[in-house]
């Protein structure tokens, strides 16, 4: 399936603010991602990364401003919106198999008190194949390696026949292996599918290597871009508050010194 349809943005987000009682988290923010690319969000902790992406999956509401998913407002019923997060959290033992969580991705097609069918099981075997997971379809979720559980989420995501995927921090506790084959992975499904991508991460030099376009937020949008060009900007160091160079001397560079 290709999602791109027209020349119209994927996500528009226009003066968006959001406070949560007196604390202002988002200020004036404003962003476009174009359709069929790989846009990365990046930002220190309490940049408000994650709120961002509430708004933009309809789960919170914009105080001000204007969001709009492919022309629409977030949240419209059959939106084709995917949303891979963290991981999910179980009970210790929890007897659920890779093949049912992602079907979970398909409740929001089946209605009230609907059960998925065949044709159900169907897209999801086929979405586990895409993820690269077809094989444990059988397998305890719980029982696979972080990147695996990351891969059935993604296929949890794309069983909906998504045009945009919002990943919140997918690859958090993943080592770098894991985490260059899970962007590795992503980046052939957007590929193949037209998919657009939206990506907050801390993981900024992976993500710089994959995305077409890297935006900076602290409350607001402090640099976006072309990856080498945020990285090197200096609203980075600005916003991250890195300290001073640190120069490292060993026992024997002290003596004499006082």
């Amino acid at each position: 399936m290709s999602c791109a349809s027209s020349s119209r943005p994927a996500i528009q987000v226009e003066d968006i603010w959001f406070s949560y009682g007196r604390r202002q988290v988002l200020e004036s923010v404003s962003l476009e991602v174009p359709q069929g690319s790989f846009t990365a969000l990046i930002g220190p902790n309490g940049a408000g990364k994650s709120t961002l992406l509430r708004l933009l999956l309809g789960i919170l509401k914009p105080q001000r401003g204007r969001i709009a998913i492919l022309g629409q407002r977030p949240g419209q019923q059959g939106q084709p919106i995917g949303y891979v997060p963290q991981g999910i959290h179980l009970p210790r033992g929890f007897p659920i198999s890779v093949m049912d969580v992602v079907l979970m991705g398909r409740f929001g097609n089946l209605g009230i008190l609907r059960r998925p069918g065949a044709s159900d099981r169907k897209k999801a075997e086929e979405a586990l194949e895409s993820a690269g997971m077809g094989g444990l379809r059988h397998r305890r979720f719980q029982d696979l390696s972080g990147g695996q559980q990351q891969r059935v989420l993604i296929a949890r995501a794309l069983v909906s026949d998504p045009c945009v995927l919002i990943l919140d921090e997918p690859t958090a506790g993943l080592d770098p292996a894991a985490r260059a084959r899970f962007y590795g992975r992503v980046c052939d499904l957007q590929r193949a599918r037209g998919l657009t991508l939206f990506c907050a991460s801390h993981d900024v030099e992976d993500v710089a290597q994959h995305a077409q376009t890297v935006i900076l937020l602290d409350h607001t949008v402090r640099a976006s871009g072309p990856p080498g060009e945020v990285l090197k900007s200096e609203a980075v160091p600005a916003v991250y508050h890195f300290p001073p160079p640190h120069l490292h001397r060993g026992a024997g560079d002290l003596e004499g010194r006082p």
